[in-house]
């Protein structure tokens, strides 16, 4: 079972983009919710309509948690939850901030996706049963020692996964910030977690050949063009190299990312090209237009049941910001 955190400013749009077009009215119907436009603002509006509802009594509020043991940080927003939160849970079957996923979709585990697969542990799951049976509310002090939320809950209880992630990764230099690709389409930068394992550039002088003339050696050559450059990277990196975790959905954020830059993006009739800039040590190494973006997987089976280890390939042709002539090419950087 799957939850999507949303705000009220998300868009019919954005939610197409997070979970497929074709997967877009199946969500809406499994949180009896219309489509619009406006969805998260639909989906605020309708819940706030259930604060004069009556109260969820203990009772319902057992048989609701039940169906949750098998997602521990489902579980645990859903114990944590506030009268109204209950309330929409016991009507709705969804959270007042979190859509309910139908079965048949399945969307990558991150920060803003609920449903980790962890069962819920047996002495916390008796604790609260326990404290709804006494107080018809959970104690929060009962998740205090284990919390399944990737960034803690609205009791400042700390992670205690993402603790032991930093501390697996502390002895290893990961360059963040050194090798980032940046698209004008988002303008936004997408983060490699390693340096390219290689890369291929150079340019390439084109000449057109006159016809031959008579008692001529050499055929004449008149210049044409240069360029354009080409240049292609690739990456190889491990699925757990963001948070320990290769369930969070990180690295098919980056993968993603590089590939929808191989696509326009629509706007009625107009068709904006993505330019796309790799900055390597804060240096931009090229822009252009990204012509390839491959993937290829190995290495053992995750805990998700997909592959751990990506090796990524990139293509970019270059459009430069600059004119260039001999001149500026002798006065260009290595990183350039």
């Amino acid at each position: 079972m799957q939850f999507l955190k949303v705000t009220k400013d998300l868009t019919l749009s954005s939610l197409s983009n997070i979970v497929g077009e074709r997967n877009v009215d199946s969500v809406l119907n499994a949180n009896s919710l219309e489509r619009t436009v406006n969805v998260g603002k639909a989906f605020n509006d309708r819940n706030k309509q259930l604060a004069s509802a009556s109260d969820v009594d203990y009772q319902k509020k057992i048989n609701l948690l039940n169906q949750f043991v098998g997602d521990s940080d489902i579980y645990e927003k859903a114990a944590l939850g506030t009268d109204t939160d209950w309330k929409t849970l016991a009507q709705y079957g969804c959270f007042t901030d979190a859509l309910k996923i139908p079965e048949e979709v399945v969307l990558p585990l991150s920060e803003g996706v609920l449903g980790n697969g962890e069962p819920i542990p047996t002495k916390v799951y008796k604790e609260c049963m326990e404290s709804l049976k006494i107080n018809t509310y959970i104690d929060p002090t009962i998740f205090a020692e284990y919390n399944s939320s990737a960034s803690g809950n609205a009791y400042g209880i700390t992670s205690t996964r993402t603790m032991a992630s930093n501390e697996k990764f502390g002895e290893f230099k990961v360059p963040w910030g050194d090798v980032c690709l940046y698209s004008s389409i988002n303008e936004k930068l997408l983060q490699f977690p390693v340096y390219p394992e290689s890369l291929d550039d150079g340019v390439s002088a084109n000449y057109d050949e006159m016809g031959e003339m008579l008692y001529q050696y050499e055929p004449w050559s008149v210049y044409k063009s240069s360029g354009p450059r080409e240049i292609s990277f690739t990456f190889k990196f491990h699925r757990d190299m963001w948070t320990g975790d290769h369930r969070d959905g990180l690295a098919n954020e980056l993968i993603r990312g590089c590939k929808a830059n191989c696509y326009p993006n629509y706007n009625g009739s107009l068709v904006n090209v993505p330019m796309v800039s790799m900055y390597i040590k804060g240096q931009n190494f090229i822009t252009g237009i990204m012509t390839d973006c491959k993937t290829s997987w190995s290495g053992p089976l995750g805990l998700d049941g997909f592959y751990l280890i990506c090796e990524l390939s990139l293509t970019i042709k270059e459009v430069s910001p600059t004119a260039l002539n001999y001149t500026t090419m002798l006065s260009k950087e290595l990183i350039s």
